[in-house]
């Protein structure tokens, strides 16, 4: 829990001063910004892999909330069973034009293993013009199943997808 206090203490006290790049709103782009996103995400929330689908909410000069839900199947410990996991996100943009800071705050949920994950992010986002999306984010994973060997540790997560 501490570790979480102290990613978003330092979150509300540094992100607002970042800037990608000067530019009004409409200048920056985030006018215009596409606000709906699909992308395939390697590591990441998930630990393997997954789709991913989120949406942009500009909110003033040089910054955006998203919301992001996504989620994969794998096969878990027994090799006959399928699992189905699913991940929630919600956090920050800030930057200009197609440039991006993203920092966040999620959940994944295993349904075939205990494992419940936390997620804590901030990366580079590049999202084109034309629609291509470039996600880089380390991040760090808290797994809430006491004596798990997965998480609690640092994580990284590359995304490409498109936006529409």
């Amino acid at each position: 829990m501490r570790v979480i206090s102290i990613f978003l203490i330092s979150n509300i006290l540094i992100c607002p001063s970042l800037n990608a790049q000067d530019g009004s709103l409409k200048e920056s782009g985030l006018k215009n910004l596409k606000r709906n996103s699909v992308y395939f995400e390697i590591l990441g929330n998930a630990a393997v892999w997954s789709v991913n689908y989120d949406r942009i909410m500009p909110l003033k000069d040089g910054m955006a909330v998203f919301l992001r839900v996504g989620g994969n199947q794998y096969h878990g410990k027994d090799a006959n069973k399928l699992s189905f996991n699913f991940l929630g996100t919600t956090g920050i943009l800030y930057g200009s034009h197609i440039h991006f800071f993203e920092t966040s705050i999620g959940y994944t949920h295993f349904s075939g293993s205990p494992d419940r994950l936390i997620v804590l992010t901030g990366g580079y986002r590049c999202q084109g013009r034309k629609g291509l999306v470039i996600r880089a984010t380390p991040m760090y994973i808290y797994n809430t199943e006491k004596g798990d060997t997965f998480g609690n540790s640092l994580w990284l997560g590359l995304s490409f997808g498109y936006s529409f």
